[in-house]
């Protein structure tokens, strides 16, 4: 028999047996930070046994005992939806969790469950099956009771993502509509710019699969500030509003909210932009005055001494016109930081760096003083900037490019 043939019943418990439990309803706003509004609601199980609450994890381990698993989960989504239509909501979400019991080549029936909801008014459209990325261990069947679900107009969110084996390669088979960024990747962000441009980076690739990303466990304003600068679609905690029996949540003062996170963060943007502008100018200043020392036929160390002053300044070093580097690495002070493990790449002279983006723009704009993303710079595997300018040589005109690296955590700091 289906999971979805079987009597939808609202209250739970063994026939005959003396322990009894009541279950009902709490739900938890999960905004749009672009639209400033509440988009949908996460139904969450609250469950009470002899009058006593019980965990959501206290409850299905009890009904696993009784070896009802997945009836007690069908009732627990029968209640959810019986709730939520009571609750009046205007095109909204609902996002239900199913335990990896429902994924199974007997629950591959969506037209019993749209039934279901077309007889209380409700379509497949709204309803957003949360699923574990790693529910079930034949990527097979999950891909097929997906793409299911997807053809009946259901959207389908991978739950948790970020946590145990989580992979992109999964993503990408299932492509679900939703990706729900467990709340361990905000927690970690926090006080590390390194982590939070990860997070950004990591929402984006998981834009480009068609997923809209929603983070959760949104606690505090600092989190959704991070949630907001990782540019997420959505976002879901405790800092928007708590579960509830009816997802209540003051829609003037979240309006108001999300409105101040919006201009904290463009305040905080531009302060950091003009921050950072003013260190670029020095150093672009500096590596200006450089390269018309190097064009004027001054030697590469004596013409590159002020960069070499500079206390950010990792390394400096020149390039010939196809990328390779023509001198070994001037570190300041003369003396490169000791990186015992990276030894096979401290020498750099005859590298080519040709596909690195601070030479080819150099290239593209001679004279002009290039500014890098922050990347993994080489030899010692830290996150770098690179200041890059394109210069011809007095003498022979030979066409050269002069760069400078310096820690790109230096340059984002206030």
């Amino acid at each position: 028999m289906s999971y979805f043939e079987l009597p939808f019943n609202l209250v739970t418990g063994r026939q005959g047996s003396s322990q009894s439990m009541q279950i009902n309803s709490h739900f938890q706003p999960i905004v749009s930070l672009t639209h400033r509004r509440v988009v949908g609601y996460e139904a969450l199980l609250r469950a009470t046994q002899n009058s006593q609450p019980c965990s959501p994890l206290q409850a299905f381990n009890l009904a696993q005992l009784e070896n009802r698993v997945q009836q007690f989960d069908r009732e627990c989504i029968a209640k959810h939806l019986s709730n939520f239509i009571g609750m009046n909501t205007d095109n909204q979400w609902l996002f239900l969790n199913l335990r990896s019991e429902t994924i199974n080549p007997e629950n591959l029936r969506a037209d019993l469950l749209e039934k279901f909801l077309k007889r209380r008014g409700l379509g497949s459209e709204r309803m957003v099956l949360e699923i574990l990325e790693d529910a079930v261990s034949d990527p097979g069947l999950l891909q097929e009771f997906v793409q299911h679900y997807k053809d009946a107009g259901f959207l389908i969110a991978i739950d948790d993502f970020g946590t145990g084996q989580s992979n992109f390669d999964r993503i990408w088979q299932l492509e679900p509509h939703i990706v729900k960024l467990d709340r361990s990747m905000l927690v970690n962000a926090r006080n590390s710019p390194k982590r939070q441009r990860w997070l950004s980076r990591c929402v984006a690739l998981l834009r480009e699969t068609g997923a809209l990303v929603l983070l959760e466990g949104v606690e505090t304003e600092d989190d959704a500030l991070l949630t907001l600068d990782s540019e997420a679609d959505l976002a879901q905690g405790f800092y928007f509003s708590r579960p509830s029996p009816q997802g209540e949540y003051d829609e003037p003062t979240l309006a108001s909210s999300i409105q101040s996170l919006h201009q904290n963060a463009l305040h905080a943007q531009l302060a950091r932009q003009h921050t950072q502008a003013k260190k670029q100018r020095t150093l672009q200043s500096l590596l200006k005055e450089a390269s018309k020392s190097l064009q004027e036929n001054m030697d590469f160390k004596t013409a590159t001494q002020p960069l070499q002053d500079h206390p950010a300044i990792e390394r400096i070093y020149l390039l010939d016109a196809e990328g390779v580097q023509i001198v070994e690495n001037l570190h300041p002070g003369g003396v490169p930081t000791a990186t015992p493990a990276y030894a096979p790449l401290n020498r750099s002279a005859g590298a080519l760096w040709a596909r690195r983006s601070y030479f080819r723009t150099a290239l593209e704009q001679p004279g002009q003083v290039q500014v890098s993303a922050p990347y993994l710079g080489l030899p010692d595997a830290t996150l770098d900037v690179t200041l890059s300018v394109a210069l011809q040589t007095g003498t022979s005109g030979q066409l050269l490019v002069l760069c400078a690296d310096l820690p790109a955590s230096w340059l984002e700091s206030y």
